[in-house]
């Protein structure tokens, strides 16, 4: 059994090719399902965010598996496979295992220690369950996943103090205005990004805070808790002249904000200067956008300069947090294994009981004078001779390294017990749409 990861992050891929990839929670148990018809998958997950799509997926057949997902990017993303692949990282079993802790750690993160990415991931995880495409596997890798992110934030400070995507946005601000007294911001949807940037920019001194949505009711919810004022996206043209700040934040598919009307409110201000920030993926807000005067465009990477500064005094918590989740990649290395040498343990004892059995019954006709207390001594001591003859071995495949000596050492288990492969070894199990509870 092996866990198999791929995807593409701000590291790897550039925002053009991450909007094209970024896939709308609704659309996720679909997308699962279609992958578990593929022969080769058994399990998957699909983790879908502004700086990041993985695809997480349970196989027997690794390379099969890492090309089928390959394909599925290509597709989605409307390239040639070869040409998608240079940004994509594929990882196996101990190194795929790893690099999901460190996501759901933050440790991954355009934003070293950020919150945000472990509700995602946990997210991720119920749209698998949802689907029907998590099973036992992948219910005990995200369970193991939850566990070492809380050890790391718990017993480490990588989460204290963390800077997230809105603050970084306010400190470009800062660069562009210097003080934000006073400053009118227009927050263009009113989803969690858009609360803490309300909470950063009202901290730094922005005093009036304008929310547009496509819902106005939820517009009104956020408004509210900053004494601001609601609006849907059909008003924006209106408020726009109004706003220092605009920052855009939607689920949208298309662009929300054009050039043409940015241009009628930078007229309108007479050269005061605009800042706008698009953390949405797909882009909310056109690029041409960034050459008219007078206007500042930042999208989701330029982000990235303002992190480096934060980055260099966090290292030291990151490597403590790194030594806890090998702790925990460890165990669950050590669970997984176990389910391949499980099933050959038990082959390997019904094939020796079956074995002790006929010999025995062989014997039975060298013992018709023996009485049925004599023969259940020698059943007995066959059965206590084959225990002691077993246990070397047996012991050895309950406690496998989790690398390539592992694999070798149940290879040599299954030949030299003579258990060929498909005649003696269970059937793979069927894909059970219904396996729900946690393992």
């Amino acid at each position: 059994m092996r866990i198999c990861h791929i995807g593409l992050n701000h590291k790897t891929a550039p925002v053009e090719l991450r909007e094209r990839l970024a896939v709308a929670q609704t659309d996720i148990g679909e997308i699962l399902q279609l992958q578990l018809q593929h022969p080769a998958i058994r399990e998957a997950a699909l983790l879908s965010t502004c700086n990041r799509v993985e695809m997480t997926v349970v196989t027997h057949e690794p390379e099969s598996a890492i090309a089928a997902v390959h394909e599925w990017f290509a597709k989605t993303a409307g390239m040639d496979i070869d040409e998608v692949c240079k940004h994509l990282y594929s990882f196996t079993t101990d190194e795929a295992i790893r690099h999901l802790f460190a996501v759901a750690s933050g440790l991954d993160s355009l934003v070293l220690g950020e919150p945000q990415i472990l509700g995602q991931v946990k997210t991720s995880y119920e749209h698998a369950l949802a689907a029907g495409t998590a099973g036992h596997v992948l219910h005990r890798l995200y369970q193991s996943t939850f566990a070492a992110a809380k050890r790391a934030r718990s017993e480490t400070e990588i989460g204290k103090q963390s800077v997230n995507i809105s603050s970084c946005a306010v400190e470009l601000a800062k660069h562009i205005f210097g003080s934000l007294n006073g400053k009118t911001v227009l927050l263009i949807g009113a989803g969690e990004m858009a609360e803490l940037a309300a909470r950063h920019l009202r901290g730094n001194g922005c005093t009036d805070i304008l929310v547009a949505n496509r819902t106005l009711e939820r517009a009104k919810t956020l408004a509210m808790e900053f004494e601001g004022h609601a609006l849907t996206l059909n008003q924006l043209d209106d408020y726009l002249d109004r706003a220092d700040i605009i920052l855009s934040s939607t689920g949208a598919s298309t662009f929300v904000l054009l050039p043409e009307a940015i241009k009628r409110a930078a007229t309108k201000r007479k050269g005061s200067p605009m800042f706008l920030v698009d953390i949405a993926v797909p882009r909310d807000i056109d690029p041409r956008i960034a050459d008219i005067d007078d206007v500042y465009l930042y999208d989701i990477d330029d982000l990235q300069q303002v992190v480096q500064g934060n980055v260099e005094h966090r290292q030291e918590q990151a490597e403590e947090a790194r030594s806890l989740l090998e702790q925990e990649a460890r165990s669950f290395l050590g669970w997984l294994k176990s389910l391949e040498s499980v099933p050959l343990i038990r082959n390997i004892q019904q094939q020796m009981e079956k074995r002790r059995m006929d010999e025995l019954e062989k014997a039975q006709r060298y013992m018709k004078e023996f009485s049925p207390e004599q023969f259940e001594l020698i059943e007995r001591f066959s059965r206590s001779m084959m225990k002691r003859f077993m246990h070397p071995a047996l012991q050895t495949l309950k406690t496998l390294p989790d690398d390539i000596e592992g694999d070798l050492l149940m290879g040599a288990a299954s030949r030299l017990f003579d258990l060929q492969e498909g005649r003696t070894e269970e059937k793979p199990r069927s894909k059970e749409k219904n396996e729900q509870s946690p393992g």
